[in-house]
């Protein structure tokens, strides 16, 4: 247990304690943000300027956030250096995700359909990858370490599991499934937390969960593709502020 000393009626932490939160600090990493289902040139400049460090585009046919390739390679093209572009897929193969990757100079593809598996993802090359886990309550983290040994995918996207759509629900990874698929992972991976995160609970997610980056869409939004600067702004101070928190 931490000793405190007081001098002149201040309260010192002990020499070991203050070094060990130095360290701790030293090593605490900065939490990635990703502003997903961008429409619009001024929300994407708008997060860019706020902080974000990738913004995400949904090409999903079904999705109330989709973007046309064309429209996108047009925002994507006026984004400053430093932020990357990420593709969300559901339906398309491999080969269309290659090419437009390649016209809207994507560097990332997140596969967000059960039906890419390991021979997929190896067929995308014109992008990295991020593989979307939607868990349910009995997930087994063996299913991730599969896909990174079959694959050669280290980065994965956990989201709310709901059967009548692939994302953008606005519901969360209930507390202790994600606790324990995160703990379970360990440094296996880059794991990013995702599910109906937004200015109030994004702060606890991430002291919780120790994720290497969060994202969120329908969080920051007055309405689907549409963002809210001032929520999203407040999103990315309170992932900026976990810097200055001991993690619980």
């Amino acid at each position: 247990m931490a000793q405190t000393l007081r001098f002149d009626g201040y309260q010192q932490k002990s020499i070991f304690t203050i070094s060990f939160l130095l360290f701790y600090f030293k090593n605490w990493p900065m939490t990635k943000i990703k502003i997903c289902g961008i429409t619009r040139l001024e929300d994407a400049l708008d997060a860019c300027r706020a902080g974000a460090d990738a913004l995400g585009f949904n090409f999903s046919r079904t999705s109330s956030r989709q973007i046309t390739p064309i429209l996108a390679q047009a925002i994507i093209a006026q984004l400053p250096p430093f932020v990357q572009s990420v593709g969300i897929f559901v339906e398309h193969s491999p080969q269309e995700i290659n090419a437009i990757c390649r016209l809207c100079n994507l560097q990332v593809a997140q596969l967000h359909s059960d039906e890419y598996q390991p021979k997929e993802a190896q067929a995308i090359t014109d992008a990295k990858v991020i593989k979307v886990f939607r868990p349910k309550k009995d997930f087994s983290v063996q299913e991730v370490l599969n896909f990174t040994q079959n694959s050669g995918i280290r980065t994965f996207l956990f989201d709310a599991f709901r059967p009548d759509m692939a994302g953008g629900t606005g519901e969360r990874i209930s507390a202790a499934l994600v606790k324990r698929i995160f703990e379970q992972l360990g440094s296996t991976c880059f794991p990013i937390l995702a599910g109906g995160l937004n200015e109030t609970n994004v702060r606890e997610a991430i002291l919780f969960t120790r994720p290497y980056g969060v994202d969120t869409a329908s969080g920051v939004e007055s309405k689907p593709g549409v963002k809210n600067p001032d929520k999203v702004n407040a999103f990315i101070r309170a992932v900026h502020s976990t810097r200055s928190q001991v993690p619980l």
